[in-house]
């Protein structure tokens, strides 16, 4: 069901029934309200339409010929709380902005606009202030994921000093992979915000330099954090690229030596084996103990040799 408010600029944002309301918040499944309020604006049929998954576009766009006054379209993308995958928890939220009307629509699990009014109650007395609080508290989402992220990184990199266990990698695997999903929404976002703040003259009518001023701080704080941790779990994964080519070379070192060292008895046994005359003591009692005498000193000889010789020069 769709939600009205009433945005006074002398007063905190209050809830109200619809006659009364300049914001409506709706749900991206409510498919007869969404069409009833295209049809009414005479807004794009699509405009609502491909904001359900995290692949979404970030955009800003004029919207022309509605009968909405100065319209135009704004998505942002907000990372949700819960503990699902990441493509689950980047949902979109999508304004039209005009004069006299906000609209808002968001995914029917999210509670980020009532979660935004309780907090920011006093302070959304504009369109552009509910907007740059969205901007400013998505971003503190993204911040506090990534703190989290962090430990998991540290724990991580601890751990690939250790091992190369497979729940290690498998650890790492989903971390880049969330890494890359939140840098690229971030990217992509980037460009929207830089639109956003000459697209009708938006930072004016926000008039309130030091929120504005927050607002690009947090974002510059989340770019720069996603790009340390993307660099530090690339490094990590070189770690245990490097650790698994030592623990190989010294499987191989092991290997090869047990292979020198096994070829020694089987050498002379193979000599001995010969069906040939000549070879001595073959007419001796003690001919087969003497040659497994000398096998095992000649074995002993070589792995000694072996173990305490330097492969670094």
């Amino acid at each position: 069901m769709p939600k009205y408010y009433f945005i006074d600029k002398q007063h905190k944002v209050t809830e109200v029934d619809k006659a009364k309301s300049n914001w409506l918040i709706i749900n991206h499944s409510d498919v007869v309200t969404i069409e009833n309020i295209t049809q009414k604006y005479q807004l794009p049929k699509e405009i609502f339409i491909g904001i359900s998954y995290p692949e979404a576009i970030s955009r800003v766009e004029y919207l022309p010929g509605t009968k909405l006054a100065n319209a135009f379209s704004l998505v942002l993308l907000n990372l949700s709380s819960n503990s699902q995958k990441i493509e689950e928890r980047l949902t979109p939220i999508s304004f039209v902005v005009s004069d006299d009307l906000l609209i808002t629509c968001v995914e029917n699990e999210t509670m980020f606009i009532e979660s935004l009014v309780e907090k920011y109650q006093t302070e959304l007395i504009s369109f552009e202030k509910v907007i740059a609080y969205t901007i400013l508290n998505s971003y503190m989402h993204f911040v506090k994921e990534l703190k989290k992220m962090k430990q998991e990184i540290d724990s991580l990199d601890e751990g690939a000093r250790r091992t190369t266990e497979n729940e290690e990698l498998y650890k790492q695997a989903d971390l880049e992979r969330a890494i890359v999903y939140i840098d690229h929404t971030l990217r992509d976002q980037k460009e929207t915000l830089d639109e956003l703040w000459e697209v009708n003259h938006f930072a004016e009518k926000l008039a309130d330099d030091q929120l504005l001023y927050d607002v690009k701080l947090r974002q510059r704080q989340t770019e720069k954090m996603i790009s340390i941790y993307r660099d530090l779990l690339e490094s990590i994964g070189n770690l245990f690229s490097g650790m698994m080519d030592n623990h190989l070379n010294h499987l191989m070192k092991y290997l090869d030596s047990a292979t020198l060292v096994i070829s020694v008895p089987a050498m002379i046994a193979g000599i001995w084996g010969m069906n040939t005359g000549g070879l001595p003591g073959r007419s001796s009692e003690l001919g087969f103990l003497l040659v497994l005498i000398g096998s095992a000193v000649a074995t002993a000889a070589v792995a000694l040799h072996l173990l305490t010789k330097d492969y670094t020069k």
